[in-house]
């Protein structure tokens, strides 16, 4: 992720760029550890337990949810970055996403030192 990308997105009361990466960087950890801790106590069971526990439906469970997490973290990444929510909110409004536009922000500062055509100065 892009640090300074980050940083030139947010307001004064928004979070800072390290709180962000800090948010997504433990939902990641999370994510994996929920996904792949079945799987590790499955494989335990294999190999120490008792194995006529371990039909081909409940092994299928937990390796799904591993390749399910791996298909979400690139989603946590996105929607960390606020460029991302801004084009999301864009296209997709009735999410409610409501991001500040930099682009509205600036015309509108931009158009304010402008002066009239035939004004005097």
């Amino acid at each position: 992720m892009n640090v300074e990308s980050l940083r030139a997105n947010q307001g004064g009361a928004s979070q800072s760029a390290e709180i962000r990466i800090a948010k997504a960087a433990l939902t990641v950890c999370f994510l994996f550890v929920a996904s792949w801790t079945p799987y590790g106590v499955m494989a335990l069971i294999g190999a120490f337990g008792d194995q006529q526990l371990l039909t081909p439906g409940v092994t299928m469970i937990p390796a799904v949810a591993c390749k399910t997490v791996a298909c979400i973290d690139p989603w946590v990444y996105a929607i960390s970055h606020p460029r991302y929510r801004q084009e999301l909110q864009r296209r997709m409004p009735w999410l409610q996403i409501d991001e500040p536009d930099d682009t509205t922000s600036t015309a509108t500062a931009n158009s304010g030192t402008a002066t009239q055509p035939g004004a005097t100065a």
